[in-house]
């Protein structure tokens, strides 16, 4: 009798495994760029509606944050970088297949302000007044696009003092959407959901293209579902979702 039960309770936890792996694997893990939460938001309705039974978690931040949580073993089927860096790093150290790396998105820098000014760019940014919010220029990859654009324009070791730092793109938004700072330097895509910022004008691109690539997990546990959610975010619906949100196509060379 002993035997029936603990050959029965084997049974039951065999199958209590092969259950959580199945569940495992309707999950859809993306790690994506904060600047692109509002244009992954519209499309994850289309994707749940053509994939019902695969849950979708979505964990935003900076990218270089979500490589380094990457690195340290956080799970993840699909990767949606604001930076070209932190994809090739991901994928030299082996964590992304490098061959299903591909560019959907490109972004520009852009100054905003709570209020209309009249100014262009490098008269604000010379001006010795008011406020700036920026990424953080040696870890977020808007702080180190906006660090290279205004030490190309001579601009980076005037604005001394006047930075206040953000964690991510979002971050930096909203300091200047709620009045910290007075000036804000944000991508493009995330000047043109805000309704609370004005754009004064665009700052000028550094040596390096902002381009965002998606790549899928070398070690991908549904691999299935993070192809098709890169199919649809690269295929004709995506792609309108992209540039309505401020991003330019790759090709578009703009």
């Amino acid at each position: 009798m002993k035997k029936i039960i603990a050959f029965a309770a084997a049974a039951m936890l065999l199958a209590g495994c092969g259950a959580s792996g199945a569940e495992e694997e309707k999950t859809l893990r993306i790690s994506a760029a904060a600047s692109l939460m509002d244009a992954i938001g519209e499309l994850e309705p289309v994707f749940r509606e053509s994939h019902p039974d695969t849950e979708l978690v979505i964990n935003y931040g900076s990218s270089t944050k979500l490589r380094a949580q990457i690195e340290q073993g956080a799970p993840f089927d699909l990767f949606l970088s604001a930076s070209s860096t932190d994809m090739e790093k991901a994928a030299d150290a082996g964590y992304i297949d490098a061959e299903t790396v591909i560019p959907f998105a490109e972004n520009r820098l852009v100054l905003v302000s709570a209020g209309t000014m009249d100014s262009n760019v490098e008269d604000v940014l010379r001006n010795p007044g008011g406020s700036i919010a920026v990424g953080q220029p040696d870890s977020v990859p808007l702080g180190i696009y906006t660090k290279e654009s205004l030490d190309t324009a001579g601009l980076w070791d005037d604005l001394d003092g006047r930075l206040v730092y953000g964690k991510d793109a979002r971050q930096v938004l909203t300091y200047v959407e709620s009045g910290n700072t007075d000036l804000g330097i944000i991508y493009r895509s995330d000047a043109a959901i805000s309704d609370k910022v004005e754009v004064v004008g665009e700052l000028p691109p550094g040596d390096t293209p902002i381009v965002y690539p998606a790549g899928i997990a070398e070690q991908a546990e549904n691999t299935a579902a993070a192809e098709a959610f890169l199919e649809l975010l690269t295929g004709d619906n995506g792609r309108q979702v992209i540039v309505d949100y401020g991003f330019a196509q790759p090709e578009d060379g703009k």
